[in-house]
């Protein structure tokens, strides 16, 4: 994946606002990016860093399917580890995304996000969005599966890479060099350097 292109994953957690229309991601997804930018606007400056982020969070959080995310980062090993390794896993896993991510989402604005189009396959969906950043437009596709209240994000595929893949491709290798416990360790480092920063 391309470091360059890190700046507009600011998307990776825009999920779905509102559960009042289940067949139409599409709309709760353009929901979602209103609330966002309307919490920006409202808490803009360092002194509301904060406030700002929390607000934001709880948008988003409720949206983003961090146990089938995790699960399909992990690829067969997740067969392998025990329910302790995986509810440590999603939990920093999880909290890395959101902290990570929630960094890039602050830079949104109105007009940034196009909502293309949806194909809806239940339970699945797909919605293309195009990003406009700093005058390069750039094509990122949500993977959702649809929940008890509302369709939930579980992939990103940007320019046909897909989030899910690139980080199964990084863990696979960090897992073979260090085992398990020696990639949990590493996560737990790596969530509290974004956590602190």
């Amino acid at each position: 994946m391309r470091y360059w292109f890190l700046p507009i994953f600011l998307f990776l957690l825009v999920p779905f606002a509102g559960a009042e229309d289940l067949a139409s991601p599409q709309l709760q997804m353009t929901q979602t990016i209103d609330e966002l930018v309307r919490i920006v606007e409202a808490n803009r400056g360092d002194e509301k860093t904060q406030e700002r982020r929390q607000k934001m969070r709880a948008v988003i959080t409720p949206h983003f399917d961090f146990d089938e995310m995790s699960k399909r980062s992990l690829g067969a090993k997740w067969k392998e580890i025990n329910s302790q390794q995986r509810t440590e896993f999603v939990n920093l896993f999880s909290e890395l995304l959101a902290t990570t991510y929630l960094k890039r989402i602050e830079n949104v604005e109105n007009g940034m996000v196009d909502v293309k189009s949806e194909k809806i396959q239940a339970p699945r969906a797909l919605v293309k969005t195009t990003v406009n950043y700093k005058g390069d437009i750039f094509p990122i596709d949500y993977k959702l599966l649809k929940g008890d209240s509302t369709w939930k994000v579980y992939d990103v595929i940007i320019e046909n890479i897909g989030l899910v893949a690139n980080y199964r491709n990084e863990f696979a290798g960090i897992i073979r060099k260090d085992g398990f416990e020696g990639f949990l360790d590493r996560l737990r480092k790596k969530a509290e350097a974004e956590a602190s920063s």
